[in-house]
């Protein structure tokens, strides 16, 4: 009969086996998501993120986010606005909170949604510290150009082009809140220019 020595041995063995086993499948099985994502095989990607084994690696809410951007992927607004309502009304940490409210007000925005848009900044404008207060700016910045339809704030968005230098990723989005404005004020050769501009760097950004 094995000592107790041994035993323990042999369950801390296992127990290291299982972790291992567990943290490999869970990197293979985001990474199989995101290709099925990538591929839009849904039928396939909702088969895997409705499994046992992705339920026992993925906690709810990490697998309720993955849903969500499928369902902004396939452009199934019905869904993504019920995932939204499902995922704001949690108690989320201060970072989950920030990020999910973020890419809720960018979706509303992208709607139309004045009312839902309008509540979301409100509480962006309320969130504190780091980089809150530009991030808010900017919201508000979109909330102007999508939602009232304005044109003034033109002069201040090619201000900031010219201090953004080269990330791909705020010259496309400034460039293209900047077409939209033009587009608000009427101007189409200008409308035209930034949004050629900002897609030339949506494809450089993909790419």
């Amino acid at each position: 009969m094995p000592d107790s020595r041994t035993l323990w041995t042999a369950v801390v063995v296992i127990c290291i086996a299982v972790s291992v086993f567990f943290s490999i499948k869970k990197r293979t099985t985001f990474k199989r998501l995101q290709q099925l994502m990538a591929a839009k095989q849904w039928d396939e990607f909702d088969r895997l993120l409705d499994g046992k084994l992705t339920s026992m690696l993925y906690p709810r809410y990490n697998r309720d986010y993955l849903r969500l951007n499928s369902y902004l992927l396939r452009e199934d607004h019905e869904h993504a606005n019920e995932m939204f309502d499902l995922l704001l009304g949690l108690n989320l940490p201060k970072m989950q909170r920030v990020d999910l409210v973020i890419k809720a007000f960018n979706y509303y925005v992208g709607q139309e949604d004045r009312k839902k848009s309008k509540e979301l900044l409100h509480e962006i404008k309320g969130f504190e510290g780091g980089q809150a207060e530009a991030v808010a700016h900017e919201c508000q910045l979109m909330y102007d150009t999508m939602i009232l339809k304005r044109h003034n704030d033109i002069p201040e968005l090619e201000r900031m082009l010219e201090d953004v230098g080269d990330d791909p990723v705020k010259r496309c989005r400034l460039e293209y809140l900047l077409a939209l404005q033009y587009k608000n004020k009427g101007d189409e050769a200008k409308f035209a220019e930034y949004l050629e501009k900002s897609g030339q760097h949506s494809m450089a950004v993909n790419a």
